[in-house]
Order: structure tokens, then sequence, then C-alpha cells
């Protein structure tokens, strides 16, 4: 699986396709609707599939391709297939979104021809008629050809619609957000405050403040918490031992990984993996 979701405890209704060995040319996977005050932290590496996303309420960062953007109510964005991505919520401003994960050549072309491939958000785009449209469509087909077929037509018209909105894009400049973008996609690095303060050039506490400001959690804890969190995902679907995850991580030793993974999950590592861990 190319996907890695790291995901806080959900609040979401999580829809599936009927079943078919056939996705040509077009075909909606997962979709579903994922309520407000739901706490959310996505890293998807490489994933084979493609999703879009629009938000109802809430806001949240979106890194794609190293490019940073911030979403909030009325945006919509698209994260493609074959790129390193991640999106989160803010932690006090959560947010509710409707959602399609799709593949297929279908999407890349009708993408590609209406000029919006290269984009991943549209500020102010309600397209949540449309969304919820798709969602309906979803539903209330279960033959597979029919799915297909009903579904391609109601992304046709989507992609129609955002392609109206193609310079509706903006993204992030404050330096708050840097940081934090810099700690995303270098979280698997043993990153201090120490190196923080010189790329950034600013003193510790004035990144310890602002980045708690803006977030309402320090850089120290929000490291952590992101490493446990993608310790979670290394112990349910790999067989690489506690010291190798601690180890690629970042951590100091495993005795430093397995108290900090306790701490905040309330178990050990080993017990964690032993309660949760699917045969691979």
């Amino acid at each position: 699986m190319n996907l890695v979701e790291l995901l806080y405890p959900t609040t979401a209704q999580i829809c599936r396709a009927p079943e078919t060995a056939d996705k040509f040319p077009f075909f909606v996977s997962l979709y579903g609707r994922t309520f407000e005050d739901t706490p959310c932290y996505q890293i998807r590496m490489n994933s084979n599939t493609s999703c879009i996303q629009y938000v109802i309420s809430g806001s949240g960062v979106i890194i794609s391709d190293r490019a940073v953007y911030k979403v909030e109510s009325g945006d919509t964005f698209i994260l493609l297939e074959g790129k390193d991505q991640i999106y989160y919520s803010n932690p006090d401003n959560k947010f509710a979104r409707l959602w399609i994960n799709f593949e297929g050549e279908l999407s890349k072309s009708l993408l590609d021809i209406y000029g919006i491939s290269d984009i991943t958000v549209f500020k102010n785009t309600d397209c949540s008629t449309i969304m919820q449209k798709m969602l309906d469509t979803c539903k209330k087909h279960i033959n597979p050809e029919e799915y297909k077929k009903e579904t391609a037509k109601v992304f046709f018209e989507l992609v129609q619609f955002l392609s109206e909105f193609k310079d509706h894009s903006l993204m992030i400049d404050s330096k708050e957000d840097e940081i934090r973008r810099y700690i995303d996609l270098h979280i698997m690095e043993n990153i201090k405050l120490d190196d923080l303060a010189e790329k950034f050039h600013f003193s510790k506490e004035h990144i310890v403040r602002s980045f708690k400001k803006s977030y309402g959690i320090t850089p120290h804890r929000y490291i952590v918490e992101s490493k446990i969190r993608i310790a979670m995902i290394m112990l349910i679907n790999t067989n690489n031992s506690i010291e190798d995850i601690s180890t690629s991580l970042g951590f100091s030793d495993p005795h430093h990984f397995s108290a900090s993974f306790n701490s905040l999950v309330k178990t050990r590592p080993t017990a964690y993996r032993k309660e949760h861990k699917q045969e691979i």
C-alpha cells in the first residue's frame, strides 16, 4: 500500500466502491464525508490514487511537491497520484470535508485538457453541490459498469467547474507556516530547536512563542507527536524492530522512543503492535 494515512481518532462516513477488476477509464475507489471537529494529519507517499476534497468548514494546510497552501471553508483541493503530500487540519479549527478518491486515465486526461493538473488548491470555490451529487451518484449505483459511467459524468462536470477558478490558488508565506512545513518535510530526521533557530534566523524563544500562538502547540511537542503517529503506522504495517523504527524516526535510543510513545498513546510500542498489527 503506497498511501500512508496518519489519523487521530476520526468521525467520518467512509464508503467503498462496488467490487470490480476493471477500473478503466475512471473509478472512484473511496468516497465520503469527514465531519467538523475531527483532527486530521495525513501523509500520502507516492500514492496510487488521487483525491478531490471540498472544505465545508474549518481550515488546514496542504504540502505538495514542497509547496505549501492554506485551505479553509469554501476551498477545494486536488492531490494527484504519484506525489508525496501531507495535509492536516489546524488544531483549533479542524475542517469538515466532502471527498472522493479516484483513479483512471480519463481523470488524468480531463485535468490536463482543462489545464488544472498542476493546481492544488482552488480558493473560494464552492463545489459542494457537485461533490454531494458525486457522493449521491456513488451510493446509487451498485453495478460496477453503471457506477463507473455515471460517476465519470459527474467528474466531468466537476472538472469543468473547477477550471473556471484556475487562478484561485494561494501559497502560505508566514514564517510559522514555513517552520511547520520544514518540520513536516524533515520529520524523519532528528530536528532540534537549535536547528530551527539557525535556519529561520530567530531566537529559540521567539520560535516557540510564535509557533504555539499559531498552532496551539510547541515545536518540540509537534515534532514528537508527528513522529509517534508515523511510528503507529510502521508498527502496524511493517515488521521492523522497535530499535529500527526508533532509529529511522531520529530518536536518541529505543528507551526514549518507547517512553515518548507511551506518553502519547498510553501503551508501549510492543503492546500497541500486538493489539493492532495485521498479517503482512
